[in-house]
């Protein structure tokens, strides 16, 4: 589960934003049968984002005041591409008496996956609705391989032959290899193949932090396999790669 930030820490994401949509404002529905079901395949890039939570999803820590007024919040949290946390009010108590509308609006220029996650709570208790603690995630502008550091691996779309998608890969799943020399002296890259062939590699680090990475899959692949190597300076080499059997995705 990824830690909340203080609200003075989150520009990234607008919330509530009144300016005008250019665009039909697409939808995330989270309903009480656990399915979670965007209105496209595709967030556009720049467009605003409506989430529509059933709150039965978070029944724990209902509390009342002694008129009956509830002393619990569900609150959602977005982020994109590891970026800054936003939390937004869903329901219950809303302390300014102003609730913030459930609609996100998403800069420009700006692809990858869309993470969401809600929690309820109230004095003494609190309860989370984040997919085990992977979090959901949703496809802006291509479809999106997530590596998380729970150890899951969540593929927002559908990888199509002839288009890219979007690696998002959490650099704590590989831990060590850490050598410094004037700064991060490591790095990690995605090794990949389609169908068995050749071998090729693209960073998924920079700086020291996870960097989202855009790969096309050639005309007429079906299969994807992908595994992680971690090196560093001081001859240190790790891998990820699921036990050495690597990592298989379909192509459409």
């Amino acid at each position: 589960m990824v830690r909340r930030l203080l609200p003075s820490l989150l520009p990234l994401l607008l919330v509530a934003s009144t300016a005008a949509a250019q665009t039909t404002p697409v939808s995330i529905t989270f309903d009480g049968a656990w399915n979670e079901t965007p209105s496209v395949e595709l967030i556009p890039v720049g467009g605003q984002v409506v989430v529509n939570y059933d709150t039965s999803r978070l029944p724990q820590c209902r509390g009342t005041t002694s008129s009956g007024a509830p002393t619990w919040t569900i609150t959602g949290h977005v982020q994109v591409n590891r970026g800054p946390v936003v939390s937004f009010w869903v329901a219950g108590h809303e302390p300014n008496n102003n609730p913030t509308q459930r609609t996100l609006h998403l800069p420009a220029n700006l692809s990858g996956a869309l993470v969401l996650w809600f929690d309820i709570s109230s004095p003494g208790c609190q309860a989370w609705d984040s997919n085990l603690g992977s979090n959901y995630h949703f496809p802006i502008g291509a479809p999106t391989l997530s590596f998380t550091a729970n150890w899951d691996e969540p593929v927002a779309g559908t990888l199509r032959a002839g288009e890219p998608f979007i690696i998002n890969y959490d650099v704590d799943r590989l831990p060590e290899c850490r050598a410094t020399y004037n700064g991060p002296a490591w790095a990690i890259v995605a090794q990949y193949r389609f169908d068995n062939g050749p071998i090729q590699e693209t960073a998924v680090t920079g700086s020291g932090l996870s960097a989202p990475t855009a790969i096309t899959a050639p005309a007429g692949a079906r299969n994807l396999e992908l595994w992680f190597r971690n090196t560093d300076r001081s001859s240190c080499v790790r891998y990820d790669s699921n036990y050495g059997a690597n990592y298989h995705f379909a192509v459409e």
